[in-house]
């Protein structure tokens, strides 16, 4: 069985194929439609996820893991069990993609080996080699690893409409993302695509914690320290939850909540809510613009709007983007469950690639016959030197190329006489001090002929195929050496990159 995996910073969704190839949204073994996205370390050593860990984290919160899913790509410890052992971002996801490869496994009563993991569209090399290696650790190879906005726009229907062109708003529980997908005939091309890590519903939420800390400092001349209350605080975090959400089916809610004797019961309405939030709504729309403006389109050449992820159907955002577009967002949009659904799709259209049936128990599914094009959601470059001698990053593949793509560019080497250099492969934007940037891999080239001239002479070349593997090419035009280097995910934790050299 392959599952397709929607691994929020909030909520999990799993979704996995029928006898007919469609994909359907699976229960966990609760019942439940979402797992929330948490776990808790008991005092026994056993470990919760999802609805039993928010519950044990209402008594004792420091047990307890939220809002993991910004430390991916770090080695940050989220926490420290009894026995000293250290839970990274990758480990708490580990964790929970077991707790869903055995809810799959329940529910279909197959062996789950291979998923498909959605993740957002601006998410580093370092953070997807880490969700694959979470998912390693889970028991699970990742087929393919889908924009959340792409997956999203497919589990929407994207494929099945004619010469339509959408933007994908995804405003979910820790991240932003906005992509621009056009379909002609069975070819789904993602013009452009663009994300804020760093922006989701959780900042939204903690909008609403500081105005409740304000209230209860303005009444009582008193604060509360998440140190001395924690149980308070985790009180206070869903509270908030539910007020943003009630908020969006009524014009005003109430909550009350009470630290150390002293009660704040506040009623707060959707206007008041608005002007809490309204600046986190413009770089929601800007993000969104800045798109557009990438991919060279206005609003009057999107067909329609496609809501995505939890965010999105607040009422401030409807009515902003609304606005800001002149147009009507989709009512027939799943703003919950497309990505997971669309992970499906994602699959298959992965297995066809290949050239690989797609095994489904005793069946063989058809080939879907739809192609997905996506864009590079983050530049690639390679260190240089820039005129002041400082090591920067010189971007040769941009944000926004169409995947697959192919670039080429000459450098001079640094001194007279240079026999070899060393060449580092970079993940970030062009003129970047390359301490700040992502080093994908590094290859050189040796022996060459010396020079007392410093010709342009290094010919880098960048191939991004169509399943996201890059090789680098360097060759001094001088000699005629070469040397490659092919970066590619690895579902075995082990080195991404692999290199050859041609004399």
């Amino acid at each position: 069985m392959k599952a397709s995996i929607d691994a929020g910073n909030s909520r999990f969704k799993i979704a996995v194929p029928d006898a007919t190839g469609a994909p359907k949204l699976l229960t966990n073994r609760a019942g439940e439609t979402f797992t929330p996205s948490v776990v808790y370390f008991s005092e026994d050593g056993s470990v919760l996820v999802g609805t039993k860990a928010e519950n044990a984290a209402l008594a004792n919160p420091k047990r307890a893991v939220f809002n993991w899913k910004r430390h991916m790509g770090t080695n940050k410890v989220l926490y420290t069990s009894d026995d000293g052992k250290s839970y990274t971002a990758k480990d708490i996801l580990a964790i929970l993609l077991k707790n869903a490869k055995e809810d799959v496994e329940a529910k279909t009563e197959m062996v789950v080996n291979e998923a498909v993991i959605t993740v957002p569209a601006n998410y580093t090399d370092n953070q997807k080699q880490q969700t694959i290696d979470a998912a390693a650790d889970a028991g699970m190879m990742v087929i393919a690893l889908p924009h959340e906005p792409t997956a999203a726009a497919l589990g929407n229907g994207l494929h099945l409409k004619k010469n339509c062109t959408v933007l994908v708003f995804d405003l979910g529980g820790g991240t932003f993302d906005v992509s621009i997908g056009r379909v002609e005939g069975n070819v789904c091309k993602i013009i452009a695509t663009n994300g804020e890590p760093h922006l989701g519903g959780q900042d939204f939420n903690n909008r609403i914690i500081e105005k409740v800390l304000e209230k209860f400092e303005s009444e009582h001349n008193f604060r509360p320290d998440p140190a001395k209350h924690p149980v308070f605080f985790q009180d206070m975090a869903n509270r908030a939850e539910q007020l943003k959400v009630g908020l969006s089916a009524q014009r005003q809610f109430q909550i009350v909540l009470s630290c150390d004797g002293r009660l704040v019961n506040m009623t707060v309405t959707r206007d008041q809510f608005n002007s809490w939030v309204n600046n986190l709504v413009d770089k929601c729309i800007e993000k969104t613009e800045q798109t557009l403006k990438d991919a060279n389109m206005t609003w009057s050449e999107i067909d329609e709007l496609l809501p995505v992820g939890g965010g999105s159907a607040m009422p401030i955002v409807i009515e902003r983007l609304e606005k800001a577009s002149s147009k009507k967002m989709s009512r027939k949009c799943e703003p919950h469950c497309a990505a997971a659904l669309g992970g499906v799709l994602a699959g298959r259209i992965e297995y066809e690639r290949q050239g690989k049936p797609y095994i489904l128990g005793e069946f063989t599914l058809p080939p879907p016959g739809v192609y997905v094009h996506d864009v590079l959601s983050r530049p690639i470059g390679v260190l240089v030197l820039n005129d002041k001698g400082k090591e920067i990053c010189y971007e040769i593949l941009g944000k926004g190329l169409p995947i697959p793509s192919i670039q080429t560019h000459v450098f001079k080497l640094t001194e007279p006489h240079q026999t070899q250099v060393i060449l580092k492969v970079l993940q970030g934007d062009n003129g970047t001090d390359a301490s700040k940037c992502v080093v994908l891999g590094h290859f050189e080239l040796k022996d060459l002929p010396p020079r007392p001239d410093l010709i342009g002479r290094v010919e880098v070349t960048y191939h991004l195929d169509s399943s996201g593997m890059l090789t680098a090419t360097a060759r001094d035009i001088v000699s005629g050496k070469s040397t490659e280097l092919r970066i590619e995910y690895k579902n075995n934790g082990n080195s991404g990159t692999s290199q050859k050299k041609v004399a």
